[in-house]
């Protein structure tokens, strides 16, 4: 066996890890969202993390269910290393004040990147048709999430991000 790291950081990991990892992710933004419908500055800011934190609720619910469905007797523990899979910077939010709020803001961006990644790459490599559809739709709402989060970080005042040109 070869010590070089393999390309795929999930590499070993199986669909039913997969799941639990999506999960996992979406549970942390369901959070977040209802955090910062919590904390936004104003009316609008919070109705739309409101929505997004029910839609990201959704999506855990979702693939909960599919794994208890399809692998019932599926028992591991997510490492660090699962968990940065698809979420950036600390699990749980603490905004007192405007520079916390563009921070959380910054992070979830961050976060929506690359969990869009993480699905969009491993709905080309699951051998399921059920699994690879599932992740092929929540890689595109990741991206439009991460369109529509833009658009508010702009509205807050928060200045380009340099992975922004990218986009």
């Amino acid at each position: 066996m070869s010590d070089e790291p393999t390309p795929d950081a999930a590499a070993g990991r199986g669909p039913d890890k997969l799941l639990a990892i999506g999960a996992y992710g979406e549970m942390v933004a369901a959070y977040r969202y209802l955090v910062l419908s919590e904390k936004a500055p104003d009316e609008h800011f919070r109705r739309e993390f409101a929505a997004m934190a029910d839609e990201e609720q959704g999506h855990k619910q979702r693939l909960q269910e599919l794994l208890a469905r399809m692998y019932p007797e599926a028992d591991f523990v997510l490492t660090s290393d699962d968990k940065e899979l698809v979420v950036t910077g600390t699990r749980l939010l603490e905004i007192r004040n405007d520079d916390d709020f563009r921070e959380a803001m910054r992070m979830i961006l961050r976060t929506e990147r690359k969990t869009a990644a993480f699905y969009a790459h491993h709905s080309k490599l699951v051998p399921d048709a059920t699994l690879r559809d599932l992740f092929h739709e929540l890689a595109e709402e990741g991206a439009e999430h991460y369109q529509r989060l833009k658009a508010l970080a702009r509205e807050a005042g928060l200045p380009h991000m340099p992975e922004d040109a990218a986009d």
